[in-house]
């Protein structure tokens, strides 16, 4: 069990935290591509780590992310018009573009340069995966996109989506890689028989391995570190002399794959970016290396199967 002391230190992010300026040196899932449609289509709210963002997609279809208070009197620009390659504020028209800078003042005069000393804070943004990634650490030092799988498959073969949390990041991840929860949670009436016999057949993977975590809810677990985190095997009673292995994957600093697929079954991971230290989102990705989704596959991952979530709250 983690001290108090420990706990505050991994679960706080808000900037000039520990984690948090950790978590600033990599890229962070921000938005869903699909949440930015077309280029100057209205802007997006969010909140990263305790910063206030405005997302938007200018008409150049680049994306931007920049402090959502206009420098002028603070307005906020998500009331303002996203058109010709910038955010205008609704206020006084002083308009911003991907980057902060102040293009235009039409309340100066034309010959004024004033705009050129005027800016908002902006991150860089990339997309990659049907995510929009934003870098919100020292500028000049970011660090090459995470190469999880799923991004680098065509879209066919990937269904990505995102969920509310009402936890912080550390409780969220820390429930995808413990597969013991597995007998418990998932198995609506475990001390009945007959709950559990229903529960087996209800499974989405197969009759065997849902036994085996219904029949032996204490996995033993190993875990061997890598470059990049750590693998997490639990091991189960199976049949027989057998053991049956449940293998999570956790890559630094917040991704993780699902224990739940075998070579040829679509596999599922999840990204969690920290709103407050109360609040998180999950980012959800499932995909198939060797073969497109199909219109079932989608349809049931809308409607919640998984790890995915069909609400996309804002």
């Amino acid at each position: 069990m983690l001290s108090a002391e420990d706990n505050a230190l991994l679960t706080r992010t808000g900037p000039g935290t520990a984690m948090g300026e950790l978590f600033r040196r990599f890229w962070m899932p921000v938005a869903l591509a699909q949440e930015l449609p077309a280029p100057d289509c209205p802007p997006i709210r969010g909140k990263i780590m305790d910063e206030d963002l405005l997302a938007f997609r200018d008409t150049d279809g680049r994306v931007g992310l920049v402090d959502p208070r206009c420098a002028h009197r603070g307005a906020n620009l998500f009331f303002g018009r996203n058109e010709e390659c910038g955010l205008r504020c609704a206020y006084h028209g002083f308009k911003y573009d991907v980057n902060g800078r102040c293009v235009d003042m039409p309340t100066m005069p034309p010959e004024s340069r004033f705009r050129d000393k005027v800016r908002l804070t902006a991150y860089p943004t990339r997309e990659w995966g049907e995510l929009v990634w934003a870098y919100l650490g020292p500028a000049g030092r970011e660090p090459e996109l995470p190469q999880l799988e799923f991004a680098q498959l065509p879209p066919a073969h990937r269904f990505v989506s995102k969920k509310l949390q009402q936890c912080n990041w550390a409780q969220a991840c820390e429930g995808a890689i413990d597969t013991a929860h597995f007998s418990f949670l998932h198995m609506p009436v475990w001390s009945s028989e007959a709950g559990i016999d229903a529960s087996v057949r209800r499974s989405s993977v197969d009759t065997e391995r849902t036994r085996w975590m219904r029949d032996d809810p204490r996995p033993e677990f190993d875990v061997v570190a890598h470059e990049v985190g750590f693998v997490a095997g639990a091991a189960r009673k199976a049949d027989g002399d057998n053991l049956y292995w449940r293998v999570a994957q956790f890559m630094l600093p917040n991704h993780a794959l699902t224990p739940n697929a075998l070579p040829g079954e679509t596999y599922h991971g999840q990204t969690w970016v920290p709103i407050t230290d109360e609040l998180c989102w999950v980012y959800c990705y499932s995909w198939n290396p060797d073969r497109p989704l199909s219109e079932d596959d989608r349809r049931a991952f809308r409607k919640g199967r998984s790890v995915h979530a069909d609400v996309h709250a804002r």
